[in-house]
């Protein structure tokens, strides 16, 4: 007689990995990398230059805040800044981003780069 536990076992046809590339994928040794690992915050010049609304990574890399803290924060209404949430994305005003880091907006009377300077 045979085993019942082996009789009604349909066999199952062998899986097969399906190849994505005709070998291994070449990695270059971290020296070779042209970005850097880690990704650095804004200088004042690049925030000065920001879209009039910014999403909250952009806000938070402004900031040197992670992504994931950044979002822990928004939710839970903490983050240093205004946070508005449109749909399922958050944003923030750069002229309060500008402000709350002491940086004149490009837009014042006054900046930089104001087309009103030296007049």
């Amino acid at each position: 007689m045979p085993d019942p536990t082996t009789a009604h076992t349909p066999k199952r046809p062998a899986r097969t990995r399906r190849r994505t590339s005709s070998g291994p994928v070449p990695v270059s040794p971290p020296e070779a990398r042209r970005e850097p690992l880690v990704r650095r915050g804004l200088t004042a010049g690049q925030i000065r230059e920001l879209p009039a609304t910014i999403d909250l990574v952009t806000a938070a890399r402004a900031l040197g805040v992670g992504r994931t803290k950044a979002y822990e924060l928004a939710r839970t209404g903490t983050f240093p800044l205004r946070v508005w949430k449109v749909g399922r994305s958050y944003r923030v005003c750069t002229s309060d981003l500008q402000t709350f880091l002491g940086l004149t907006p490009a837009n014042a009377p006054g900046a930089a780069g104001s087309d009103r300077a030296g007049r």
